[in-house]
């Protein structure tokens, strides 16, 4: 009975999630609890312990991981304060001959940023420069803030801390931060981006193919402070070298950028109390609940088999069609992320890419790169599909221009499909 009820809850919570994002987290953590009470008062339902709450502590939660994006936070938002990355915006429009090179150039860059921050905090910080260049030439700023939003998206995905579903790859096959650029000697999902971002930016070309008129001055904006870049790029240093003294990925990465992450508020106490104070305040910790309760909701899955059974289903689909395999769940994952939340479904298939490895055939990584990169893309194509796409709507309806559900796919399914494929290739080509 109570694989089952498992597979009910997960269901129940995947739905819910589907549709609505307030009190996500007490949600979740409800349904844990539920599940934990039922695993105690249905006895021998559980012979193997799989699922009791040392279980879960020491083998469901990925504490690293947690430890990485917690501290990646706190260093992110120092860093977006600072006004560091609204200068380098500036700079870069600035350099443009053309409003059309300049707003991709923007595009572009808010890729960059949000391989490294949050991928709302960047459309919130780098929107306002696309603005005041949409404003100079007066072209209406509902393509240029999609344009930005599906950028920051697909970037996410690029490195360990650009994403939560990054970190949810890294916690299920030990990854570390140099992995996901090369991994087993072969070129990973870095660059299996970064083939798509070049493939995306030729849309956004497209889009912007009116905008021939010469560049306008910028006002380039001082920034507060430099000091948050210094953290930055030690946090970039630390993880990729914490892998020398932590092959298997289980704790330094995590504990050294909490450390690191302390540190960088300390000096924001000391030297911008009111702003650091304001960072505290709206520090986001449910997010680091919300990924922890993820990880005992997929633990409870695959403990009680269903994982094992959704990959047997596929393999059963497939038969020992490598690729076959690969393309559905690429292009699956591109379907269901353009309506639903990518976390939940990322750590459900992960372990799932895992089986595939022993059912079809091929490395696990294969099946695990196509599913994030199907997983992470598929959301740019509607409104409703990313956190960011979300911003940028909002704001955009704020300002009185309102973007309808065609509107913004216009934009985002040919970015998303030329994205999507020239990653899904690149990644056959190394991996298949």
């Amino acid at each position: 009975m109570l694989p089952w009820l498992v597979l009910i809850v997960f269901l129940l919570v995947y739905g819910y999630l589907c549709f609505r994002t307030e009190h996500r987290v007490k949600v979740l953590w409800g349904a844990i609890g539920a599940l934990i009470a039922a695993r105690y008062l249905l006895a021998g339902q559980d012979p193997q312990g799989a699922f009791t709450i040392e279980a879960i502590a020491r083998r469901g939660i990925s504490w690293n991981v947690l430890g990485v994006l917690a501290g990646a936070m706190m260093i992110a938002d120092l860093f977006m304060a600072s006004g560091v990355p609204v200068l380098l915006a500036d700079k870069l429009a600035a350099r443009c001959r053309t409003t059309r090179m300049a707003l991709v150039a923007v595009c572009v860059f808010s890729g960059f940023v949000s391989a490294f921050v949050d991928n709302v905090t960047t459309v919130l910080l780098v929107s306002p420069v696309a603005l005041a260049i949409a404003q100079r030439v007066g072209m209406s700023p509902a393509p240029v803030l999609i344009g930005i939003a599906v950028s920051a998206n697909l970037q996410g995905a690029a490195t360990l801390v650009g994403d939560p579903p990054s970190m949810l790859l890294g916690a299920e096959f030990k990854l570390t931060f140099n992995h996901f650029f090369v991994c087993h000697g072969k070129p990973f999902i870095f660059f299996a981006i970064q083939a798509g971002a070049l493939a995306s930016a030729l849309v956004l070309f497209w889009v912007f193919r009116r905008h021939r008129e010469p560049m306008a001055d910028v006002e380039v904006e001082r920034p507060k402070t430099y000091v948050p870049v210094l953290f930055i790029l030690l946090m970039i240093a630390f993880l990729a070298s914490s892998s020398s003294f932590d092959p298997g990925f289980v704790w330094l990465a995590g504990t050294g950028n909490l450390v690191l992450g302390a540190l960088a508020f300390a000096w924001g106490l000391c030297h911008e109390p009111a702003e650091a104070k304001r960072i505290l305040r709206r520090y986001d910790v449910p997010t680091v609940l919300f990924l922890a309760g993820i990880f005992v909701l997929a633990y409870a899955m695959n403990c009680f088999g269903w994982v094992k059974a959704i990959a047997d289903a596929i393999a059963r689909l497939v038969g020992n069609n490598k690729f076959a395999a690969y393309s559905l769940i690429v292009w699956l994952s591109v379907l269901v992320s353009a309506f639903v939340d990518n976390i939940a479904y990322v750590a459900l298939m992960l372990p799932v890419a895992r089986s595939l490895g022993a059912t079809v055939g091929g490395d696990p990584l294969l099946y695990a790169a196509g599913l994030l990169v199907g997983a992470c893309l598929g959301g740019n194509i509607t409104p409703i599909g990313a956190s960011c796409n979300v911003v940028a709507v909002g704001s955009l309806r704020r300002q009185g221009h309102r973007v309808t559900f065609w509107g913004f796919a216009r934009i985002g399914l040919p970015f998303t499909i030329a994205a999507t494929l020239a990653g899904y290739l690149f990644i056959w080509l190394f991996w298949g």
